[in-house]
């Protein structure tokens, strides 16, 4: 059975950004095909790794990462919430699954 992992891709202001959640490995690219691409080899040579050092410890993604991820890639639309809202919008297109 193959294993199916969950990524987040969000465009900086330079180049298309992803995160693999449950083992915390990112990636980057030009555009979507060169960052699923790059993602993809990322988490092939995880596995092989991990095939090689079983000892290895396997962590997904924590709370404070991901919101560091999220505001290093906030867009280029975001603006400010207005004052006392604490909320921010998510633009999400669809969640992809790996394998």
């Amino acid at each position: 059975m193959e294993k199916k992992y969950t990524a987040i891709i969000r465009r900086s202001k330079l180049e298309y950004v992803a995160v693999c959640l449950e083992l915390n490995l990112s990636a980057r690219g030009e555009d979507l095909a060169d960052v699923e691409k790059n993602l993809r080899t990322a988490i092939e040579l995880y596995e092989e790794d991990i095939g090689k050092h079983p000892e290895t410890v396997i962590s997904s993604i924590s709370s404070e990462e991901l919101i560091e991820f999220f505001q290093d890639t906030e867009p280029e639309w975001y603006r400010k919430p207005e004052k006392d809202l604490i909320l921010r919008p998510l633009e999400v297109h669809e969640v992809p699954s790996y394998a």
